[in-house]
């Protein structure tokens, strides 16, 4: 990271940007990221071919947008630097929606050499993380060549923690809990399905642990007839899933108008999260 900009976030945390893409991470990109990958093929001594042509790209990536060939219609020789004008001055979803663009285009390249050791993909991800966290961008693009929200890394530790627990009996609950992790984590932000999957999640792991339960509620109440559950945490769990009932937009029909905060749907999800690793661990001690 550059020196400008570990002096920035040691003096103030920075709030991440999410609807821009600003100029220095624009030629950031053009300049330290897409040479590395898109150029003119030539080989020569001491040289080697960039695995994407820059006139190619450039139409899939006008084609994409919707856009119109004019102004950009120059001859292959002027192809990158046409492109090149075209990222500095697009729209800031359409700079976006061409990174993610590249990831695929080179995803594919490295599947069309089955017996080869290409990772272009891999080696653009980290250049192109390494640039958006440098830049506060709230930004990341995952191994599917899509942009997310960047989890801070203790989120993303637990998270990891849960998404392994929930296998064999607690299977069932993974569908829920990774589509709360996307619809938090994914572009366009969806915090009221967010919270209403993340306790869909702890609904169903609470459902195995008290077979005869129907539903969240009826489970806590079987629970606290287990010593070894803490009644003290399971009035927290409560609390959680009345919060979800309460609120518009998550778990039923409200007669009022109203919707979750992000920062409501993050506290939901960590919380969630780790009532699902307390429940499947406690589970499972020996009885």
């Amino acid at each position: 990271m550059r020196f400008s900009s570990r002096l920035a976030a040691n003096k103030a945390p920075r709030t991440l940007i999410f609807e821009d893409a600003p100029r220095k991470t624009r030629v950031g990109y053009l300049k330290s990221v897409l040479p590395d990958f898109v150029g003119i093929a030539r080989r020569g001594y001491g040289q080697r071919a960039q695995p994407l042509d820059p006139q190619e790209t450039h139409e899939k990536f006008i084609a994409l947008i919707r856009d119109e060939s004019d102004p950009w219609d120059y001859d292959h020789d002027s192809s990158l630097g046409a492109l090149n004008e075209h990222l500095k001055g697009c729209e800031w979803p359409e700079f976006y929606d061409f990174v993610e663009l590249m990831g695929q285009l080179l995803k594919k390249k490295d599947e069309d050499v089955p017996f080869g050791d290409t990772e272009y993909f891999e080696a653009y991800s980290q250049k192109v993380n390494a640039l958006l966290q440098e830049d506060g961008i709230g930004w990341a693009l995952n191994e599917k060549a899509e942009l997310t929200r960047q989890m801070p890394r203790p989120v993303a530790k637990r998270a990891e923690a849960a998404s392994e627990a929930l296998k064999d009996k607690f299977a069932p609950a993974r569908v829920h809990y990774q589509k709360a992790t996307d619809y938090l984590y994914r572009h366009p932000i969806d915090e009221a399905n967010s919270i209403k999957e993340i306790v869909s999640a702890v609904e169903s792991v609470a459902r195995v642990v008290e077979p005869k339960a129907t539903t969240l509620g009826a489970a806590i109440k079987l629970l606290h007839k287990d010593p070894h559950f803490s009644p003290y945490l399971l009035d927290g769990l409560e609390k959680l899933y009345v919060y979800s009932n309460a609120t518009p937009q998550v778990r039923h029909g409200h007669p009022v108008i109203g919707q979750p905060r992000l920062e409501e749907a993050e506290l939901a999800h960590a919380v969630g999260v780790a009532y699902i690793l307390y429940l499947i661990a406690v589970a499972r001690l020996p009885r």
